[in-house]
């Protein structure tokens, strides 16, 4: 069963080699003028060279290798045969190399293998130009058509802008097999570089051609601060879409100033800055002109903004003031009361020592008449300064051994004044003898 497959399977290869099927590949051999092509067969090299390889084109004979090689005319320095596997070189092609190649092979067993193939001469694609409008363009208003030509045989068109492929849809039309290009209207993203490239099997060639779609100013807008420091740097910009560029005229309060850039420069802010900026955009093929206004103010430098060794200074003063104010009425206060205090003691051993020197100069029995009018003057006091006026205070103690009069007894007595006015308080201690009476005798002691 194996050696009927294998009998059956080298019949069919042989019967399909002699009969020229899958000697070469599928489909012509295409080249250029002038170029080189290869007719290269799917043989191995055989274990036995072959005995005869003949190759020819339409009836004519190109060569024939056997023990020696007779090549035709016209191709002694144009071929190149590979006796191996019967392939053959063809070089400097020329239109008349077009046609049917074949070959005949005979293997070192006798059997002949033959093939044929088809070759395509094609004329090398050159001067590709594309022409386009002559007039401006411009945007929702003009049409623009474009027209692709090259010399040489051209199989095929295909269009690209800005290197993506173009397709018809919208204002995009073609015709005239891809040659002619038309944009109806034409819009300004239609702007830009646009190529054609044409080709065909064995060359091909490109042009390119730059559109230009005029328009505008439009899209304005002005760009800048409206309130800068005296000093500082200042720009103010005229922002616009426009092809071509727009001319721009600068007015300040209405007045030319002989600015015509985009962009408004101050270099140094002065108050005499402040006012009202214009900006005229001008597009000089479509005539139209934009306005746009801006309004300056200046104002006066800021104080730089303080370092943190700046403000860890001005804590440490504060501080320190804080502490120096503390401290300052601290001792005021500490001095108020010593001053007080020292006072009070004065008025208390000035009072004590009138009272010692009145007592020394008096009779005894004047003694007696001066205490009792002095205990009566302070009882009397002390009567009315039980209701004390707003803002002071007044008090007299007094004190007297039990079991005895008052009038008869030794008072002592303090004397507080009054707070309200600031005056010192003077507390006032005195002993003040009087007569006292035997009533069991009548005497005088």
């Amino acid at each position: 069963m194996e050696t009927t497959v294998a009998i059956s399977l080298t019949l069919f290869i042989l019967t399909g080699l002699c009969a020229g099927q899958g000697l070469f590949p599928q489909g012509p051999v295409n080249g250029a003028e002038g170029g080189t092509v290869m007719f290269i067969t799917n043989l191995s090299p055989p274990a036995q060279p072959f005995i005869r390889i003949s190759w020819s084109v339409g009836g004519a004979n190109i060569i024939i290798s056997s023990s020696d090689d007779s090549i035709g005319p016209g191709y002694g320095d144009r071929i190149t045969l590979n006796k191996t596997t019967g392939s053959l070189e063809l070089r400097n092609l020329t239109l008349a190399d077009s046609g049917e190649y074949r070959v005949a092979i005979t293997t070192a067993t006798a059997e002949t293998i033959n093939g044929s193939t088809e070759l395509v001469v094609y004329e090398n694609i050159s001067d590709a130009n594309i022409t386009g409008p002559s007039n401006h363009l411009f945007a929702n208003v003009s049409s623009a058509n474009l027209t692709c030509e090259a010399a040489g045989n051209i199989t095929a068109i295909q269009w690209m802008k800005e290197g993506q492929p173009l397709s018809a849809g919208g204002n995009i039309f073609f015709s005239e097999e891809n040659r002619k290009l038309s944009i109806s209207p034409v819009k300004r993203h239609d702007s830009g570089e646009y190529v054609c490239k044409l080709t065909n099997p064995a060359s091909s060639a490109t042009a390119s051609y730059r559109m230009i779609v005029n328009y505008g100013p439009d899209s304005n807008t002005i760009l800048g601060q409206n309130i800068a420091e005296v000093e500082s740097f200042t720009l103010i910009y005229c922002s616009v879409q426009s092809v071509p560029p727009a001319a721009f005229t600068w007015l300040f309060n209405g007045q030319q100033t002989g600015v015509h850039e985009a962009g408004y420069i101050i270099k140094s802010v002065s108050y005499n800055n402040s006012g009202d900026y214009r900006c005229d955009a001008k597009n000089d093929l479509t005539g139209t002109v934009v306005s746009m206004g801006h309004s300056l103010s200046v104002k006066d430098k800021t104080p730089p903004p303080l370092s943190p060794e700046g403000a860890a200074g001005i804590a440490v003063a504060v501080m320190l003031v804080v502490v120096a104010v503390a401290l300052g009425l601290y001792f005021s206060i500490t001095h108020h009361r010593n001053k007080k205090g020292t006072n009070e003691e004065k008025d208390t051993d000035a009072l004590s020592r009138s009272s010692q020197t009145e007592d020394m100069s008096m009779s005894s029995p004047d003694k007696g008449r001066e205490g009792h009018k002095l205990t009566t003057q302070i009882q009397d006091r002390t009567h009315d300064r039980k209701q004390p006026q707003p803002g002071t205070s007044h008090t007299i103690a007094t004190s007297h051994a039990p079991g005895t009069k008052a009038s008869a007894g030794v008072h002592v007595y303090e004397c507080i004044g009054n707070k309200k006015t600031g005056a010192p308080t003077l507390p006032l201690r005195g002993k003040l003898p009087t007569r006292q009476t035997n009533t069991d005798t009548g005497s005088n002691t």
